[in-house]
């Protein structure tokens, strides 16, 4: 009889153990940690937090689209442009390239070209125009977007002079392939993980689990569930006036060996999330950003897009969903907006 009960006790258990899965799973967990339903951005998914998942598929229904380096044939190229994971559509969803703006509102043709491995977009630029590629395709500008985050490699000391073969540099892809959830069952630490997050969440602005934070806004600035709560990685900036002052120089260096060729340089550093939207939080966590204040007043060579402040007087309209509110990339609001602002001389 005692071997029956121990057996009926644990069997019990294993029941309420998948049931307990089950449930968490069909009604929080498959949504945050898969795509079974719609896409959906990285932070609700590495902090396991409901009320902020944005479904979006990706869509484009504007008329001119840039080409990819490999669906370039030789034809006439208004712009190229390069950077991060902004520039390779990165946060999804509706018209999610720039570069589909720029190529509709300017009837240009735009070319995207992609990072050469480790090294930072100002010399990868430069390597194009050292093996002859950029003199080839004679554009009119080369756009540099980076984002915020990213800025301070582009302060390193540039090698101007260096040279890598044509096939080379076009042949490598820091970007191969689109990143998907894993597959997982219903059965998955993720549901337990969601349990103590929540639980967590309750008493801090993080976590048990992860590095995404969540804090409170004056209002409603997304339109989800959660449309009060603002999802964000930790940003700490380590740079000063000095390490702006070098990639403003670097800036201007390349602006100048491009102008050489006919080209004009263009530098696009994109906006952090959190500092974007730090002036309408209830209580900031962290300092603010000053990379566009320092960036501003400086010398420049080259054409420069300031999206912290074309971004913020959107904000300050009360524009809602200028960036994801489940990701830390920027929805078509944001490049509509720019791109209806910047004009191209």
């Amino acid at each position: 009889m005692r071997y029956k009960r121990l057996v009926l006790i644990l069997a019990g258990m294993l029941v309420v153990f998948v049931a307990l899965n089950g449930v968490i799973w069909k009604s929080w967990t498959q949504d945050l940690i898969t795509d079974a339903h719609f896409d959906g951005g990285d932070l609700t998914r590495m902090g396991y937090i409901p009320g902020s998942k944005m479904p979006r598929h990706n869509r484009v229904d504007l008329p001119r689209r840039h080409i990819s380096l490999k669906e370039y044939a030789g034809q006439p190229v208004d712009m190229v442009t390069i950077g991060d994971s902004f520039s390779q559509g990165g946060g999804g969803g509706y018209n999610r390239y720039y570069q589909d703006y720029i190529a509709t509102r300017y009837d240009m043709t735009v070319l995207n070209l992609d990072h050469y491995k480790d090294v930072d977009f100002i010399t990868t630029i430069s390597l194009f125009l050292n093996n002859g590629f950029l003199d080839k395709v004679r554009p009119r500008y080369v756009l540099i977007e980076a984002s915020e985050r990213g800025i301070k490699e582009l302060a390193h000391p540039v090698d101007f002079s260096r040279v890598e073969p044509l096939e080379t540099v076009r042949g490598y892809r820091l970007y191969p392939h689109a990143s998907h959830p894993p597959d997982v069952s219903f059965i998955n630490n993720g549901n337990f993980k969601f349990l103590f997050n929540a639980l967590w969440f309750r008493f801090t602005d993080h976590g048990l689990f992860g590095d995404v934070r969540v804090a409170d806004l004056k209002g409603d600035f997304f339109s989800v569930t959660k449309g009060d709560k603002l999802l964000y990685l930790p940003y700490k900036p380590k740079f000063g006036a000095a390490e702006v002052g070098a990639l403003n120089e670097n800036m201007n260096m390349l602006a100048d060996r491009l102008s050489a060729h006919g080209i004009r340089l263009i530098y696009m550093p994109y906006v952090d999330k959190y500092t974007l939207y730090r002036n309408w939080l209830v209580r900031p966590t962290y300092p603010e950003s000053q990379f566009f204040e320092l960036l501003r007043p400086l010398a420049k060579r080259y054409q420069y897009i300031d999206t912290k402040e074309l971004l913020r007087e959107e904000l300050a309209k009360g524009e809602k969903d200028i960036f994801y509110a489940d990701d830390t990339h920027s929805s078509w609001k944001a490049s509509e907006k720019i791109f209806s602002v910047v004009r191209f001389p």
